[in-house]
């Protein structure tokens, strides 16, 4: 495999440019037919995802609970989100990927750390957005650096206009000193739409354990978390044609970091501050849906142990697409994006600040109307320093489409890569500036099926993929000194089943759903200790299932997550490894209208059969625990 990534990195320098000739001509060719074959496309284009064709894409959504994104991706993705204790650092890994291998972007822009390349979705509280879309797979050429993994896109609605005044509450109570609330409220008329989120989140943690390192039972202690922060949004409707849309989010988290079960003497805590402002201009001109978007992104951390340690880092943004449909058959979209990011920490000799640019296009065409393909390129430039060339080319066919059955298959070959962090070049002691991109190829394919037949509705999703990251960097301890290097070539397969059935009558409905994930992901360089291993915190097997039963205002509804052995060294030791576990959760709700406000109650029972289970080493999450909740819609447009 190593020769495809050497003759991709001699072609970077020219392929992409080779690539929009092709683009062009293709798109010249398209200007024929008068049939149409794509979907109609809104004032505004496409979503970004659209061209994301062969690929898997899901959308989850917020609802009005206040809880994180960590906690939202446990319930329903096959993904491992490694959690250093309850609501406590969670990082992620999709498909065998690493921490630093998925993109997260807001509102179009990358918010992985520029220092850490990564993020912490315990950090990311799912209240003040509106949307989340996953897609999974290497997709670099929409998205950027580090989506190797996956691309987690997290962000709003569009304006919303012309619509009054709507508002929501929300308070839980519930175990371990559990409380959290929300409030949101919004204003629009014609032409301004005003939306205003806010929340806060506490949990002592204080919840009892007995862990096998430990040896006798515990409670757990110095574990608290507080969330809060807010959202501001501003949406102005200029003309039928054109939106300026403005939003602010501050967040602030303290957390007391947990402690191993074998540390009674912990002292440390952490305390996350992040800004964010975008301001995105949108116009459906004659040239195309012209969208500018500029953000600004402040994030501030102090660790506190005997001493204080401040790590602090600014991102501009300025990202510029335009969405062409060029017939009913096609679509082209072609952009620029430029970002400057700064960091400052006691382990930088100094402010470190550095640019990087990229130009990306994509190409959407229907051959037929139930076959569509769709090229996506992308070159990227950071440090005076080329990043590998990234391609995508992506189909899916419709075998079969009729008002009860419908059956897709698709699939996707594509290039990606990760630009090295800024404490991986500029770390000190340790940083090497040598360090290049990891570069990574992905393929996968996929089957959708879906019926519908009286009262019953079925779909099912499966996928298989394939892929290589070669130039894995990887920390090492060199002589005392920790120092990364292009040390890892890791390849990754794995199998992924989505499973979904409703049955609705008119008293009431039952809706099941399950999804299952095979993730192999083989160490292939390195010491002959760590050859042919499962990368650490990577399960083979996880599953999610769920099921629901829905009666007049009544919800009952009940939940499985089960993880396999997960292990904690490279050399696979089954004596450092984590147990298995199977997690049962369950809850009872109910709601209400009264005029135009819509209440709902709800009480909730997590691991109910007291599980005791770590996702890191010597980290304790908690046994059975409970919650009620409260949430109250006002100026609800539903009825009963």
């Amino acid at each position: 495999m190593k020769f495809l990534f050497v003759r991709f990195k001699r072609m970077a320098r020219f392929s992409f440019f080779t690539g929009l000739l092709f683009l062009i001509n293709l798109a010249a060719r398209a200007q024929v037919g008068d049939t149409t074959y794509l979907k109609e496309v809104s004032v505004y284009g496409l979503p970004v995802t659209s061209y994301a064709t062969g690929s898997k894409v899901v959308q989850i959504k917020s609802g009005e609970e206040v809880t994180t994104l960590s906690n939202k991706l446990i319930d329903e993705t096959p993904f491992y989100l490694k959690t250093y204790g309850n609501n406590q650092l969670s990082t992620i890994t999709i498909r065998g990927t690493t921490a630093s291998q998925t993109a997260v972007l807001w509102n179009g822009i990358n918010i992985n750390s520029p220092t850490l390349g990564q993020t912490d979705f315990s950090l990311i509280p799912l209240f003040l957005f509106d949307e989340v879309s996953i897609q999974y797979g290497t997709g670099s050429a929409l998205y950027g650096s580090d989506a190797i993994g996956g691309s987690i896109m997290i962000g709003q609605n569009s304006g919303q206009f012309d619509k009054g005044f709507a508002g929501t509450f929300y308070q839980q109570i519930g175990s371990f000193g559990k409380f959290n609330t929300g409030l949101k409220g919004s204003y629009s008329n014609k032409r301004w739409e005003f939306r205003t989120k806010l929340y806060r989140s506490f949990i002592e943690n204080d919840f009892p354990y007995e862990s096998p390192a430990a040896g006798y039972s515990k409670k757990q202690n110095h574990a608290a978390v507080t969330n809060y922060g807010f959202d501001q949004q501003v949406n102005l409707k200029i003309s039928e044609t054109q939106q300026l849309l403005a939003e602010g989010m501050y967040t602030d988290n303290i957390r007391e970091i947990q402690p191993a079960v074998t540390n009674d003497q912990a002292n440390e805590t952490l305390k996350d501050r992040h800004a964010r402002l975008s301001l995105k201009y949108q116009n459906d001109s004659r040239f195309g849906i012209l969208s500018a978007t500029a953000g600004y992104i402040f994030s501030d951390q102090d660790y506190t142990d005997d001493n204080v340690s401040t790590v602090k880092s600014k991102q501009l943004t300025a990202l510029v697409s335009m969405d062409k449909s060029l017939n009913p058959r096609s679509n082209l979209r072609y952009g620029m994006n430029y970002s400057n990011y700064s960091a400052s920490s006691e382990n930088f000799t100094s402010t470190i600040s550095e640019n990087r640019y990229d130009a990306f296009a994509s190409f959407r065409y229907a051959l037929h109307r139930d076959w569509l393909v769709n090229v996506n390129l992308r070159q990227s430039f950071y440090a005076n320093s080329y990043a590998p060339f990234a391609p995508t080319l992506g189909t899916e066919f419709h075998i079969l489409r009729d008002k009860k059955n419908s059956l897709v298959v698709r699939g996707q070959v594509a290039r990606g890569f990760r630009v090295p962090t800024l404490n991986d070049r500029y770390y000190i002691p340790g940083g090497n500036p040598d360090v290049t991109p990891e570069d990574a190829i992905h393929l996968e394919g996929g089957v959708n099926w879906s019926r519908t037949a009286d009262s019953w509705h079925y779909a099912i999703d499966g996928v298989i993929y394939s892929g290589w990251v070669d130039d894995m960097i990887v920390w090492q301890n060199d002589d005392g000194i920790w120092s990364p290097t292009n040390l890892q070539q890791v390849k990754l397969h794995g199998i992924e089943i989505d499973a979904k059935a409703k049955f609705t009558r008119p008293q009431y409905r039952i809706v099941g759903n399950l999804n299952y994930g095979y993730t192999r992901s083989i160490n292939q360089k390195g010491p002959d200790s760590f050859v042919n291993k499962q990368l650490a915190y990577v399960p083979v097997h996880v599953l999610r299932a769920s099921g629901a039963v829905l009666w007049k205002q009544w919800t009952f509804d009940i939940k499985l997550n089960v993880t396999s052995v997960r292990y904690t060294t490279l050399d696979n030791d089954s004596y450092q490894a984590l147990d298995p576990y199977g997690l049962l959760d369950t809850s009872l709700s109910k709601f209400f209208l009264l005029k135009r406000t819509r209440f709902q109650l709800r009480t909730e029972a997590n691991n109910i059969f007291n599980i005791y289970y770590e996702n890191l080493k010597n980290h304790a999450m908690p046994g059975r625990n409970y919650a009620i909740s409260i949430s109250i819609n006002f100026n609800n447009k539903q009825t009963p």
